[in-house]
């Protein structure tokens, strides 16, 4: 008989025991370690490898790269996006190369990016939908949920000119990513991309360092006047022009 109270007893104290709360993730935060800096081993991620792409995508992939490194070696424009006013959209706009804001709720996690005031918006608790279930965005429709202390988001619904590094992508594409605070100023990135177009998934991760303090900038693409010409060359539209 004792032995059963006991039980009981311990099973009312797991009943009574606090859920740990999920981490907050809520603040701005920046690209660690920022170019020139020497990081801290622990935290510092691996290089980003070239995507594993299918021999009949890799071809015309490795040709873009090419064109890619000879526009950069005359100081041109990376690509088209920023010239056009448009966006990276995902997963481009989690690398980091301006400062971030997470803002957490328990039915709702909005990532907003101070390049072009990106926005994403993760629904907690939801199901993912099918890839033909939504219409192709620019950060698609994202869905999130927490495994321990990792806050897991997938991804699908990425409009197929949206592309990370030029690398081609279908319809179809899913992005998973775990974010995992490795100290509490100090958050990693692990993404992993799933496509037909790939031969396996292509996995690799950011580190970014909490700012405290510090507010979004305004960032907003406004009378742009650059422009690339019919021979690829990046201008300036002069007044009048």
């Amino acid at each position: 008989m004792a032995s059963k109270v006991l039980l009981f007893g311990a099973s009312l104290a797991l009943l009574a025991a606090p859920v740990a709360a999920e981490p907050d993730l809520t603040g701005s935060w920046e690209r660690y370690p920022l170019p020139g800096e020497t990081p801290d081993p622990r935290w510092a991620p691996g290089p980003i490898p070239d995507p594993p792409l299918k021999p009949e995508y890799k071809a015309p992939w490795e040709e873009n790269q090419a064109k890619l490194r000879s526009r950069l070696a005359e100081s041109q424009p990376a690509g088209d996006n920023y010239v056009q006013c448009i966006p990276d959209g995902m997963p481009a706009m989690m690398q980091g190369m301006f400062p971030m804001e997470i803002f957490q709720r328990p039915e709702q996690v909005n990532i907003t990016q101070e390049a072009f005031n990106q926005t994403r918006r993760v629904y907690m608790g939801e199901t993912l939908p099918k890839w033909d279930e939504v219409d192709p965005m620019f950060y698609g429709r994202s869905v999130g949920r927490w495994e321990g202390d990792t806050l897991v988001i997938e991804t699908i619904g990425i409009k197929e000119h949206v592309q990370f590094r030029w690398a081609p992508h279908s319809e179809e594409m899913k992005i998973t990513e775990r974010l995992t605070l490795l100290a509490p100023n100090i958050l990693r990135n692990e993404i992993k991309i799933e496509d037909p177009y790939l031969a396996e998934p292509w996995t690799y991760s950011y580190t970014y360092r909490r700012m405290p303090g510090y507010k979004l900038l305004e960032y907003v693409c406004e009378d742009n006047r650059d422009y690339v010409d019919e021979n690829g060359q990046h201008r300036l539209r002069l007044q009048g022009e």
